[in-house]
């Protein structure tokens, strides 16, 4: 991540933010340390793009590998130091792996004009029961391969959600970050956290806050909820302050319904300290 802001309210919590959620922001110098002995397994991976464009802001496709997801630090994660070519609608890429079990691979898209965030992970491979597909790697079977459809539509947000989030006071002095994230249905597992993502902003640091979240038209969103996340806190662990309420019915999560290029407004959230103590 590049372009934030280290200046004046951002302060500390922008520093420590870049460091831990531009995963991928500063990929093209991060690696795991393995040590100098070669990796003894492989992941083979042939990607299919459905997508016939590649969206102009596209900087690059990288694949990753998560022998833990969702993924408590960064350090966790196995990531291939170069984008996947993009130009050809099938492409096969291999990644250098340790023996292991392994709970999730998929594609991170970043952004050359914006910050990349984790809603920038457009692509998981699913399992048969919709949860991210397992694979080990071991001394008896070191190679594993498999497909991994990839639609990068999904990073083409080409609506807007605009409100206002009302905080029913300070931050806390623990702040690491504050976000406001867009989800298909309301997540019950933290998995589904990543699953479900449509939108994600992190650059919340005022109250109040007036936000605008790019999103994809295409499908509702059920769920528009604000998170916190304290200073000590893995990647897995954002606490629930606030959500969009159905006005029709508070207490329940509103849906929003969207159309290209369209910007719906007035979609406050009141987020409350307390909770992040529950």
């Amino acid at each position: 991540m590049t372009s934030i802001d280290k200046n004046g309210k951002m302060g500390k919590l922008a520093l420590i933010l870049s460091i831990i959620i531009s995963m991928f922001g500063s990929i093209f110098s991060f690696h795991c340390d393995h040590g100098l002995a070669p990796l003894p397994g492989k992941l083979g991976v042939d990607i299919i793009f459905l997508n016939e464009e590649i969206p102009e802001q596209t900087e690059g496709v990288y694949l990753f590998v998560a022998p833990v997801f969702p993924p408590h630090a960064i350090n966790e994660l196995y990531l291939n130091p170069n984008s996947i070519p993009l130009d050809s609608n099938r492409v096969y890429t291999e990644i250098d792996l340790s023996y292991g079990h392994y709970e999730a691979i998929g594609l991170w898209w970043y952004n050359k004009e914006t910050s990349s965030n984790l809603a920038d992970v457009f692509t998981l491979k699913l399992d048969n029961n919709f949860m991210p597909y397992q694979f080990d790697i071991t001394p008896d079977k070191p190679y594993h391969r498999t497909t991994l459809p990839a639609n990068l539509n999904r990073v083409d947000r080409d609506a807007t959600i605009e409100g206002t989030i009302y905080f029913n006071g300070p931050f806390p002095p623990n702040t690491l970050a504050t976000t406001i994230a867009a989800y298909i249905q309301k997540p019950e597992e933290k998995v589904e956290y990543l699953v479900y993502l449509k939108s994600m902003d992190f650059s919340i640091n005022e109250n109040p806050y007036h936000y605008k979240l790019p999103v994809r038209s295409k499908g509702s969103v059920r769920y528009l909820a604000v998170f916190w996340l304290s200073e000590k806190s893995g990647l897995d662990d954002f606490r629930t302050i606030g959500y969009y309420e159905d006005p029709e019915n508070p207490g329940q999560p509103g849906m929003i319904r969207l159309q290209e290029n369209q910007v719906i407004t007035g979609i406050d959230i009141y987020a409350d300290w307390s909770l992040i103590n529950q």
